[in-house]
């Protein structure tokens, strides 16, 4: 892709309409969460399109996981991503809000069930602390989780074993990813190798390549609403086969893509998406979509019947994102300061190094379209340093 305006690239404003993005996102799920659980509202269908609203989560995901790399590969020529660095971030980014959430609907649940009360439907009916245990660590085998949403998390951790490599094949040979793409799509919909991992697996991918047009000013963010209508088609189509209302359907994917894609482009856009309380809703998506689920659920069972369906409906949905506002302020809000996240990736660096030394694992990627030197490696028996140039890719070791 050729750089058209990439000093046009601020992010800034950037984060601004992403977080509206991440909120438009957890409100569909929140909302299609409410309808589900929620017997006799009106427009069903629409309101259960909602679910795709993870896949928005998923795009947005691997654009904002790129773009820092790509902008510093497009501004200097070379970059260097830190495998350990962002092997850390993700863990302490991702896990404490969601053991937190775990363990607080493991204990609630437990003593729900020894009272003799019924669990709601967002919530595993029966559980034994070794499920619990499973769930902490992304084992996710069997389909029902203690908090119904949780799905979305485990799939999303495997994923980060993966992107260190897919960044680097970006940068490098951006045909052959948009080749993985394609074929993660005919795998997942024509073979038996079908899977769900698989089947969202094209959402994350499109979010690097929605980073990079960002990023380039590509002139195809132009025609991105023509691409979302093409997609919409796309998906409507595939839901009238088996696809409603899953995240394997490309088209929802495409969708999502094309949102991201065009809202960094229109300015518009951006200026509605930057609005105070989309930002706000945004950067507590995270906790709001741990814990929205059995707060909506048990909101609906508790109110439905004594003040109607429709009252209960939007109840609901206030009190699932007051809940996930409240644990954003209480766990997710102390974990995001800069100076934890530098003091966590210290502290978490020597045994990261020595991990990945057992393993195997370079330390650093170096990402670049100019010769650089290779870097020794701190570890005879570890390569540290993989290089990636267009025309080429070579491993450096000592």
């Amino acid at each position: 892709m050729q750089n058209r305006r990439a000093s046009d690239y601020r992010s800034d404003r950037r984060l601004a309409y992403i977080d509206g993005l991440r909120a438009v996102a957890v409100l569909l799920v929140v909302v299609f969460h409410a309808r589900a659980h929620t017997p006799g509202v009106n427009l069903e269908h629409v309101f259960l399109e909602g679910t795709h609203g993870v896949d928005l989560f998923f795009v947005l995901s691997g654009f904002c996981l790129a773009a820092p790399t790509l902008q510093r590969l497009q501004r200097e020529g070379i970059a260097r991503f830190d495998v350990i660095a962002f092997a850390a971030k993700r863990v302490l980014r991702i896990f404490p809000p969601y053991a937190a959430a775990v363990l607080i609907f493991a204990l609630a649940g437990w003593y729900a069930i020894g009272h003799g009360v019924a669990l709601p439907p967002g919530m595993r009916p029966h559980f034994e602390w070794t499920d619990v245990a499973g769930e902490l660590l992304f084992f996710d085998r069997t389909n029902q989780h203690i908090n119904q949403s949780f799905w979305s998390l485990a799939i999303e951790f495997r994923w980060y074993f993966l992107f260190p490599l897919m960044l680097a094949l970006w940068a490098a040979r951006p045909r052959a990813l948009l080749a993985i793409i394609f074929m993660a799509v005919v795998a997942s919909e024509l073979t038996r190798a079908s899977s769900t991992d698989l089947g969202v697996l094209p959402a994350f991918l499109l979010g690097i390549v929605a980073a990079q047009i960002h990023i380039n000013r590509h002139p195809i963010a132009r025609i991105a609403p023509l691409i979302g209508l093409a997609g919409v088609g796309a998906a409507l189509l595939l839901e009238r086969g088996y696809h409603f209302p899953v995240q394997t359907n490309v088209g929802w994917h495409v969708v999502a893509f094309a949102l991201v894609v065009a809202a960094g482009h229109e300015r518009w856009l951006q200026r509605i998406l930057g609005q105070r309380w989309l930002t706000a809703v945004g950067l507590a998506s995270y906790s709001i979509y741990l814990v929205h689920e059995p707060i909506v659920s048990a909101t609906v069972g508790v109110l439905a019947p004594r003040i109607g369906s429709t009252p209960a409906f939007f109840a609901a949905i206030g009190l699932g994102l007051l809940g996930g506002a409240f644990m954003w302020a209480v766990v997710e809000r102390p974990i995001t300061d800069r100076a934890v996240v530098s003091g966590f990736v210290a502290w978490t660096s020597g045994p990261l190094r020595r991990l990945f030394t057992f393993a195997g694992v370079p330390f650093e990627l170096k990402l670049g379209h100019a010769p650089v030197p290779a870097v020794a490696a701190a570890s005879p028996s570890a390569p540290t340093i993989i290089e990636f140039r267009p025309g080429r890719e070579r491993a450096a070791e000592s």
